[in-house]
């Protein structure tokens, strides 16, 4: 009687459920597998462009370089205003002169203007420092310091220009 009783049991829709259960996770689970997209891996990010290096002033050179240039001493002399036309004229002689240092940055500039009066070589050399940043950006960018100074060696409108330049280290980003 006993074996009846166990048997009934088990065949109780209580003791089918979770075999439903059971069955149910396996339709599951094989609807998950049907359906499965297969993984492609996205494209890898494409390499940026290496940043331009980027020079860091490290000091100045104690060495200057020396460019002589040719103006009207006469003209500048004087210590008056000068003309947009006459601040053209210099501005040009020291742009074909500065080619020394062309891709280079000033650090200091001494100006020493030539004449027999030392007001006279100290006004050349002053106009002729008001000219620096047109001659060229580049070389005098911002506000470079220079000094007007009096050589009596030099000729009237003779112009040397002492610069000194900045030490530079190339840095890559």
């Amino acid at each position: 009687m006993q074996s009846s009783n166990r048997r009934g049991r088990l065949l109780a829709s209580e003791s089918m459920a979770g075999w439903i259960f059971a069955d149910l996770l396996l339709v599951l689970f094989l609807v998950g597998l049907g359906s499965a997209i297969a993984y492609t891996p996205p494209e890898p990010p494409k390499p940026e462009p290496e940043p331009p290096a980027i020079p860091r002033i490290v000091g100045m050179k104690t060495d200057p370089t020396s460019v002589t240039v040719g103006v009207d001493g006469e003209l500048l002399g004087d210590g008056g205003r000068l003309t947009e036309a006459q601040q053209k004229k210099v501005c040009r002689a020291v742009s074909e002169r500065v080619e020394k240092v062309k891709g280079e940055r000033a650090a200091l500039v001494l100006i020493f203007g030539g004449a027999e009066d030392v007001t006279v070589g100290q006004n050349i050399a002053r106009a002729v420092g008001e000219q620096l940043k047109c001659a060229d950006p580049k070389v005098f960018k911002g506000k470079v310091p220079s000094r007007p100074f009096w050589d009596g060696s030099l000729p009237l409108g003779q112009v040397r220009l002492e610069i000194f330049l900045f030490l530079q280290q190339v840095e890559k980003r």
